[in-house]
């Protein structure tokens, strides 16, 4: 997110990418965002996406969390969530994230859930060289690390708009 915009023009822009995801979404390449909710208010996001998941089976995670939720445990429970859903729902083999080198928070829980180094990608952040942490983890790696215990309901009529029959 951009922190250097107003908040209007940053809640417009929220609300954009979430609507141009859902107007997108094909079998083939789609993207779900959820949102995590403590007490009646929205406190973070993560988002689980493929392309061509029915052949790579490989998804990709990403999230935000408000800095006053940090240290809680709910970055780990957020990301157990949707990995459960990948791994055990979707039948994924392969998850990939990534992390600024300088987010040792987001790092963190991805090497606790069983996450490994994956190379690096160097962007341009705020007109300056950042460097991203690529992770990679695997159905094996995530049975040795399962954390959290997640509950789904409802997955079944939903595999075919994840390109599954």
């Amino acid at each position: 997110m951009d922190r250097d915009v107003a908040p209007e023009q940053r809640a417009r822009s929220v609300l954009q990418y979430h609507w141009r995801c859902w107007g997108e979404w094909q079998p083939e390449n789609w993207e779900l965002n959820l949102v995590v909710v403590r007490d009646g208010i929205v406190v973070g996001t993560q988002g689980i996406g493929a392309r061509d998941f029915s052949i790579r089976r490989e998804v990709g995670t990403g999230s935000w969390l408000g800095r006053a939720c940090h240290r809680q445990g709910l970055g780990t429970e957020m990301r157990a969530a949707v990995l459960h859903l990948a791994f055990a729902g979707l039948g994924a083999q392969y998850a990939v994230s990534g992390a600024y080198a300088d987010n040792s928070a987001s790092l963190e829980v991805s090497r606790k859930l069983g996450y490994r180094e994956d190379g690096i990608e160097r962007h341009a952040v705020r007109a300056k060289p950042a460097v991203l942490r690529r992770l990679r983890l695997t159905a094996e790696q995530w049975q040795q690390h399962h954390l959290v215990p997640v509950q789904m309901e409802g997955l079944p009529e939903c595999l075919p708009w994840f390109g599954l029959a």
